[in-house]
């Protein structure tokens, strides 16, 4: 059993999927709701544009898990509010010796993690790389950044050699991973990030520097971050730094970037509002904490999408 399962071929999934097939790995699957799209997969392959040259990287697609059987690695990149539709199609995938490593945004997936039933071991992702879908297939790599690979909670040495030896695959195909045991610190401090960006710029509609000049923008941001760090460290999270100050350093070194939250309005998707701000809102109530700027900007991102007509919805990116 040494098959690689990607389920859902967005942005970073089809990254991963390009990555892996350029780098000689064979056994690299895409599982995907969607069998029509499986299909064009299959022919048409991942096509990969970095650095202004475009690769063509052959995979196979399917819509069927069954068709793959227990696989070794499972890495789950679909939204966070799929995470438990996605999971439910996959279980021929899950084995005794089956690693899922979970790349969402936010923090709502994370207790059905804990909570999820069968074999194998569960871990969560956290990656700094940029990815942009631009079709069925076709992803455009943003920029490098560390990806992080943790379980929630302490783990045996097995546990730990199996994160990892996923590491190491990840760091063989050019994708620099390592395996971290504070893993929750860095999924916190990736959500402060969103939490001062996404729904910001959804609201003002602008790439993400234009937070910075956007008359009222900015102190939204230094607000909205502040509140969530308050709830971090009353969780006892350890925060890097200054999560303002890195907030505000995002914005500028990605400045012409549109956030996926803003994408998804664009394109009348559903939005992952409640990933984030919302779900920083419910973990202040279950502390008896208040988050009432979060609570107002998830409000009105909802209004927002609300008001976008015929918005689809969908399993998979």
């Amino acid at each position: 059993m040494h098959t690689i399962v990607i389920i859902g071929p967005g942005a970073l999934g089809c990254l991963l999927a390009g990555r892996l097939g350029a780098a000689g790995r064979d056994d690299v699957w895409l599982l995907d709701h969607d069998a029509e799209r499986a299909a064009l997969l299959t022919r048409q392959g991942v096509r990969l544009t970095e650095a202004g040259q475009t690769s063509t990287i052959l995979v196979r697609a399917t819509s069927d898990a069954g068709q793959i059987g227990p696989a070794e690695l499972v890495l789950l990149c679909v939204k966070s509010y799929d995470v438990a539709t996605s999971l439910a199609g996959a279980q021929p995938l899950f084995g005794p010796g089956t690693l899922l490593v979970s790349f969402q945004n936010g923090i709502s997936h994370l207790d059905l993690l804990t909570a999820l039933p069968g074999p194998g071991l569960r871990a969560v992702g956290v990656t700094a790389m940029g990815a942009t879908r631009t079709g069925p297939g076709e992803v455009t790599f943003g920029g490098a950044g560390l990806t992080r690979l943790g379980y929630q909670a302490p783990a045996d040495q097995r546990a730990g050699q199996r994160l990892a030896q996923a590491a190491a695959t990840l760091t063989a195909a050019g994708l620099q991973t390592e395996a971290v045991p504070d893993i929750m610190n860095h999924v916190w401090a990736k959500l402060l990030v969103n939490i001062g960006i996404n729904a910001l710029t959804a609201l003002h509609d602008c790439a993400n520097g234009g937070l910075l000049d956007i008359p009222g923008a900015r102190g939204q941001l230094v607000a909205a971050v502040r509140e969530a760090a308050a709830v971090a460290l009353a969780k006892g999270i350890t925060l890097p730094g200054d999560p303002v100050a890195r907030t505000l350093e995002v914005c500028r070194s990605t400045a012409t970037n549109i956030s996926s939250m803003l994408q998804d309005i664009r394109r009348r998707r559903r939005t992952e509002i409640d990933a984030i701000n919302g779900a920083v809102v419910q973990e202040a109530r279950r502390l008896g904490l208040s988050a009432p700027v979060n609570e107002d900007l998830a409000r009105r991102v909802r209004e927002l999408a609300r008001r976008a007509p015929d918005r689809p919805v969908g399993n998979f990116p």
